[in-house]
């Protein structure tokens, strides 16, 4: 299976969107919703290389996950045959980086919920 370097995007607990970029990130991409089952809500997109005429290309640019602290729909994420690898993880099929990636992030929310704000110096 091939292997591509990925890179994460999340833009934190209060706006919970993830995104996961191939890399490099092909030119130009854009959405496609083809790779997902007909019940999956919008907030799962699959990023694809276009060609000249705007049309998608077989290879993948990345996913994004709106909610995704909350996303359990890990029927619907898409078998693509490669495995993604993150700065420091071993290769992995896209929905073990996610699963894996949850559980860091989810981790993490919750420290962030639990600690006080700073105080300001007077």
């Amino acid at each position: 299976m091939d292997v591509v370097t990925a890179s994460t995007m999340w833009a934190g607990p209060s706006n919970d969107l993830l995104q996961v970029l191939v890399e490099p990130t092909p030119e130009p991409w854009g959405v496609t919703w083809d790779d997902l089952p007909d019940d999956v809500d919008v907030g799962f997109v699959v990023f694809r290389e276009l060609d000249a005429n705007e049309e998608p290309t077989g290879r993948v640019a990345g996913i994004e996950i709106l909610d995704f602290l909350r996303f359990d729909r890990w029927d619907a994420v898409p078998r693509f045959p490669l495995l993604w690898q993150v700065p420091g993880w071993e290769p992995l099929p896209l929905v073990d980086l996610l699963r894996r990636l949850q559980a860091e992030l989810r981790e993490r929310a919750r420290v962030a919920a639990a600690t006080p704000p700073a105080r300001r110096a007077e």
